[in-house]
């Protein structure tokens, strides 16, 4: 990356800062160094960093996902999807109250989605014109399978899901699935890529339904080894409960493999359902254990899925978003 003319300032969060991300001190660390910053345009990269900000200097933020505007304030809500939902609902709570604070004051939002910008603006009371949905690229470059790619595939039958919030990932539906698709499909495991503090409960969740020896809790791995995962997995499974966009589903597809996502918020505008991916109800193993089992298995299909695929990463590009992105810049600052 040319880096010409840029100027770096460091800044860390909070050691005792709870937030993921350290998103609450790092507001802090930001509002300070913005003070002794000339600028014509502030853009937090993460809205909701920007709750510590009170300058005059007018300030843009990026919203990647919808869930703490989504919260539901009654805590039963959360108990049949997360082990964690007392403490889930306490910091859905927090951040719900936090977030509005700093999104309202804002001159302008980007979205990831339509999905997120219209959950935002109703939950906040935020006007729609202020937020602009611009979605994220990646400059992947699609890699072409090949017949013994996809026989090994085939003879070591993988599900791959990548992502850190394995409950809302939709891991305890995918596990709840696998009891019965080993009855079809012999030898089939689980790859589960990700660090959350809660992969020791679904470790017991697996044990509880007797799949433990099919199931691979790798961990996190750097990005770039990644990849590797994407190329060997048969079919790449992440139903959410929510979700905002799904940068995942294109890097899986981007190295020829099906994807499977669940038929809610960002992912609608990313996967067509039965053209370059299945989407599925993010509750519903039946329903899920289907389409595992037709992108496994379905080779004419598979072959259509992967195709179209590539052709949807080619649509997501830095360019573009970088385009964008900048139009957004220049109607803030006209008005």
């Amino acid at each position: 990356m040319d880096t010409e003319g840029m100027d770096f300032i460091p800044v860390s969060p909070s050691k005792h800062d709870l937030t993921h991300g350290g998103w609450y001190s790092l507001s802090y660390a930001y509002a300070e160094v913005i003070k002794k910053v000339d600028a014509d345009l502030i853009h937090f990269t993460d809205a909701r960093e920007s709750y510590a900000y009170k300058g005059n200097i007018p300030a843009i933020g990026t919203l990647h996902d919808d869930y703490f505007a989504r919260h539901n304030w009654n805590p039963f809500y959360y108990k049949n999807d997360y082990v964690d939902w007392i403490r889930r609902w306490l910091y859905y709570s927090f951040v719900t109250l936090t977030e509005r604070k700093a999104l309202r004051k804002l001159a302008g939002l980007s979205a990831n989605s339509n999905a997120t910008a219209e959950t935002v603006s109703k939950a906040y009371d935020i006007p729609s014109e202020k937020i602009k949905t611009i979605y994220l690229g990646l400059d992947l470059d699609c890699v072409p399978i090949d017949d013994q790619l996809e026989k090994e595939r085939f003879h070591r039958p993988i599900m791959l899901l990548v992502g850190g919030n394995v409950q809302r990932k939709g891991l305890p539906v995918i596990l709840k699935t696998i009891p019965e698709l080993l009855k079809e499909i012999p030898g089939l495991t689980l790859q589960v890529i990700g660090k959350n503090q809660n992969i020791g409960r679904m470790k017991k969740l697996a044990g509880k339904l007797g799949v433990m020896d099919s199931v691979e809790f790798i961990g996190w791995i750097p990005p770039e080894k990644i990849k590797t995962y994407y190329r060997k997995a048969s079919v790449f499974v992440m139903p959410s409960l929510m979700e905002g966009f799904g940068l995942v589903f294109l890097e899986a597809m981007a190295q020829g493999l099906p994807v499977i996502g669940g038929n809610v918020g960002g992912t609608l505008e990313l996967i067509k359902d039965g053209e370059n991916g299945i989407l599925v109800s993010p509750r519903n193993s039946q329903a899920l254990k289907k389409a595992i089992q037709k992108e496994i298995n379905d080779v004419a299909f598979r072959k259509k899925i992967i195709s179209n695929g590539y052709s949807t990463v080619n649509e997501f590009t830095v360019k573009k978003m970088v385009k964008e992105t900048v139009i957004f810049y220049q109607a803030i600052l006209n008005a």
